[in-house]
């Protein structure tokens, strides 16, 4: 059993539960209650880690990132993950084996020939045909016996390239949102990670959007319009990326897009043109064919600081945004205007 709590720690664990999910204003529907419950209980350790850096960074806890914490940490596509890990391991025993098998068959061959050699006598043609004969017998057991190492191996081989398929397919599961296709947060960190062990001073811009009265929009033509909307917005933000940059979706409405070796002047620069972008683009409602209300994005420039985590940096990210919001929306706002 995966908890083994009395009546009392269970009561326990669920009234901290609850009283986490109302400090942050969080629905207690099945995905942030389990969450939060399995956070409390301290039984994952990946799960309580990430969710100790967004305390600590003081981050945003939403619906998005709690549905992003249960795929990560709490998602059955672990068992997936172990299945094939069990092929890898059944398929390198059976290759073992018949190795095994292989270099067995092959010594004893050797040392048949030994025997073979030392059988031949040339004043002795009974004696040598019987040796020669033996040696024809153990070509053709040595024959047999590679020939299935061979098949073998062809087979795991075969195996090996569906595997790699599908630990591809995992990786892409993993590294990009459903909705959109763009990556999620877990492939930011990597890409950071990565980026940062290539030059630990790297220049890393990130310009930060959110769409303006996007919950109103929702509101008021629905969930369904509002995913399209989003992706729609969401391949505009993309098209003004370069193959070196990474456009991410880090909340619900909210993106982000992430430029290694670009300055704070040239980065607002690129969200200048995506936002024109954004402002350009026309929806209609494929049921009433009415025109939808214009989209419009606000934006914030930044330079991520290698001295932060990335909890920290979402977390100046979004204050730079609101930087942008505060000045009246459907523009750019940088890190520097912070101080003005």
């Amino acid at each position: 059993m995966k908890y083994q709590d009395s009546i009392d720690q269970a009561s326990e664990k669920a009234a901290l539960t609850s009283a986490f999910l109302q400090r942050y204003r969080l629905a207690a529907h099945p995905v942030n209650y389990t969450v939060i419950y399995e956070y409390i209980s301290g039984h994952n350790a990946g799960l309580c880690h990430a969710i100790e850096q967004k305390l600590a960074a003081q981050a945003n806890f939403d619906d998005f990132v709690m549905a992003e914490l249960y795929s990560q940490w709490l998602l059955p596509q672990q068992a997936r993950q172990e299945a094939l890990a069990q092929q890898v391991t059944t398929m390198l025993a059976k290759l073992s084996g018949t190795t095994d098998i292989a270099n067995e068959a092959v010594q004893q061959y050797i040392d048949m020939l030994d025997q073979v050699l030392l059988g031949l006598d040339p004043n002795n043609s009974n004696r040598s045909k019987d040796s020669i004969n033996k040696a024809i017998s153990a070509t053709y057991a040595i024959k047999a016996s590679q020939q299935k190492l061979q098949d073998q191996l062809e087979f795991s081989n075969e195996q090996c390239h569906h595997l790699r398929d599908e630990l591809e397919r995992l990786k892409q599961e993993r590294q990009l949102d459903p909705l959109t296709g763009l990556y999620n947060r877990l492939a930011m960190q990597e890409h950071l990670d990565l980026w940062l062990s290539e030059n630990p001073h790297r220049r890393i811009a990130a310009i930060a959007v959110d769409l303006d009265h996007f919950a109103q929009f929702n509101q008021d033509y629905g969930a369904g319009i509002g995913d399209v909307i989003l992706s729609k917005v969401a391949r505009k933000i993309a098209s003004y990326v370069q193959e070196s940059g990474l456009p991410v979706r880090c909340g619900g409405e909210e993106f982000l897009i992430l430029l290694p070796d670009v300055d704070l002047r040239t980065a607002g620069e690129i969200a200048e043109q995506v936002r024109r972008g954004v402002e350009k683009l026309r929806f209609v409602s494929s049921k009433s064919k009415k025109t939808l209300p214009k989209i419009t994005i606000s934006l914030g420039v930044s330079i991520y600081n290698t001295a932060e985590n990335w909890h920290q940096f979402l977390s100046r990210s979004a204050r730079v945004l609101q930087e942008a919001k505060h000045r009246g929306r459907n523009q750019v706002a940088n890190e520097l205007m912070l101080a003005v």
